[in-house]
């Protein structure tokens, strides 16, 4: 293999990685022909306020502000209702009739981040109310500003009212004491005057968060079987991975669910009829916050008549077995990687969960799984390594020709392939391997980072969560954390590049190949977590290993 190919690889490898940290990237912005542009306005004691859904005239939700009943007055007092079960407790809020606070009772960030329970509604701004109805099409004003009455509370059951110029909207929340899923029920009835065209459009916010747990915070929707996912840090961001506008619409094909997710939790809202639904994000403060909303087209109401929509909604961690319970659908929201790659995750997470079974310690089943990895792709292996070293045999011969014909090219190449063919070696041998074994890699890269099994999975001393990246201490002054493993990484494939056989390289070179590609890869791997820096270290132990007896056993 020619420097110029072991180059390519080298760097093609370690950028597949780097794109690899940001998941897949967003679609192509969808043109929002269903989309207006608005402009805003502010409501008293309101968070900023969401473009309007087509094709209603081009004016802020809210503009004419709800009506107070006869002898109330404008402001009214909001009530929160809390509830809790053996997995969450929630509030919910009159004001909106939205959740606006969920918090995990078997999830608890890490010690070093206070150790609190995991939040994943936290009542605080911007649109921090989840669940919320604002049917401004309704000419009623912003229904998420407004008190509703509480028409029924009941254990785990509630039902919301509001009600103005005849027209009437009912929520009703059914939760379930075992399961993070529960279901709310959206009806219209119509006993105004006119007729109404209400879109039920229910929303989630989205918002930058601290923590490892919240690393990648993104809008998401799942449509036709594919996740649709832009990053909160690129929302109404024109990037590599925004897209610039603040509305991005999904409305070609099955929109299964949509709503905020993160590695290891997700918050969807799976509409009754997806074929029939629409997603779409919206950005807030560019970068920051937005929301993601689920939406149908405008049914028309006429007086004396009503209309209900059915939601299920999901709260909770992504274990695969909760998911698949509420639906296949919401399994997609658990990051697998590319379709063809898919299998290969699977495969991975089912066996790191077969060897924990007889190892209770995740990081030293990590170690197990990679040398039953490296047993199982050894021959491979052997093959490329035993290709370099004949290689490297031939190289004062392949010199020779070069100074022989360094004048002339085509001569110089027939002359190196008649080398080849009588010495029985294919200057690609070496290379065919390494390709071969990159979906394996990269299946169990997605494998490592999707699986929340490992989430806050101690290894040993300070290495306390396979999830993050270990952290041995912050170097005073710097700010900087001292992170153990993926300077021993860094070491481990210094040596490798060191008595890995680099033919048609001159000295230069080759030192250079030996310095730069372990920085590179030290620097991309100090953020990774340390469950993925433990298997790329241990496998370069064990390459470095094979080298060496592939090196002495073609000596011999």
């Amino acid at each position: 293999m020619d420097r110029n190919l072991f180059l390519a690889f080298g760097l093609s490898f370690a950028v597949l990685l780097l794109w690899t940290l940001f998941v897949d990237p967003p679609p192509p912005p969808v043109p929002a022909t269903n989309e207006t542009e608005v402009s805003e306005l502010e409501v008293p004691g309101a968070p900023a306020t969401l473009p309007e859904l087509a094709p209603a005239p081009a004016e802020v939700l809210g503009v004419a502000p709800a009506l107070p009943p006869m002898g109330a007055t404008q402001e009214v007092a909001s009530r929160r209702i809390t509830f809790e079960t053996s997995l969450f407790r929630a509030e919910l809020d009159t004001r909106g009739a939205g959740i606006t606070s969920w918090e995990l009772r078997e999830y608890n960030a890490p010690p070093r981040e206070g150790g609190a329970p995991i939040q994943l509604m936290t009542g605080e701004a911007p649109f921090a109310t989840g669940l919320v109805t604002r049917f401004s099409e309704l000419g009623l004003g912003d229904l998420s500003q407004v008190v509703f009455e509480v028409v029924s509370e009941d254990h785990l059951a509630y039902a919301f009212r509001y009600t103005q110029n005849g027209v009437s909207v009912l929520k009703e929340y059914a939760f379930d004491a075992e399961r993070y899923a529960f279901e709310l029920r959206v009806s219209v009835e119509n006993a105004g005057q006119t007729a109404v065209d209400p879109r039920f459009a229910v929303s989630w916010p989205v918002a930058l968060a601290d923590g490892n747990d919240f690393r990648e915070q993104a809008a998401a929707a799942y449509v036709d079987g594919d996740l649709e996912v832009q990053l909160v840090s690129a929302l109404g961001k024109g990037s590599f991975f925004g897209n610039g506008e603040q509305v991005t619409v999904h409305n070609e094909g099955a929109v299964e669910w949509t709503g905020m997710q993160s590695p290891y939790f997700v918050a969807a809202v799976l509409p009754d009829q997806p074929t029939q639904a629409s997603a779409r994000f919206v950005a807030i403060e560019e970068g920051v916050s937005g929301v993601a909303e689920l939406y149908f087209e405008p049914l028309r109401l006429p007086p004396g008549q009503s209309a209900t929509r059915t939601f299920q909604a999901y709260v909770g961690p992504k274990e695969p077995e909760r998911l698949a319970a509420v639906g296949p659908a919401l399994v997609g929201s658990i990051d697998l990687g590319w379709s063809w790659v898919k299998p290969l995750t699977r495969f991975f997470h089912w066996m790191l969960s077969a060897l924990h079974v007889f190892i209770p310690n995740y990081g030293v089943a990590i170690i197990v799984l990679t040398i039953l990895v490296r047993l199982v792709t050894a021959p491979l292996t052997a093959k490329q390594m035993r290709s370099m070293e004949r290689m490297r045999t031939l190289q004062p011969q392949l010199n020779e020709l070069k100074e022989k014909h360094g004048d002339d090219k085509q001569k110089q190449s027939e002359e190196m392939m008649r080398l080849y063919k009588q010495e029985g070696v294919n200057p690609l041998g070496g290379c065919l391997p390494m390709i071969l074994q990159l979906p394996v890699f990269i299946g169990l890269f997605y494998s490592l980072r999707s699986s929340i099994q490992l989430r806050q999975a101690p290894f040993f001393g300070w290495i306390d969560d396979l999830s993050a990246p270990d952290t041995l201490f912050d170097i005073p002054g710097l700010d900087l954390p001292l992170r153990v493993l993926p300077l021993v990484m860094g070491a481990s494939m210094l040596v490798q590049q060191k008595i890995t056989p680099m033919q048609s390289m001159d000295p230069t070179q080759q030192k250079m190949m030996t310095i730069i590609m372990p920085i590179m890869m030290t620097v991309l791997f100090y953020q990774f977590p340390s469950g993925l820096v433990l298997y790329w270290m241990v496998s370069n132990v064990l390459a470095i290993a094979h080298q060496l007896w592939i090196g002495r056993h073609l000596r011999q």
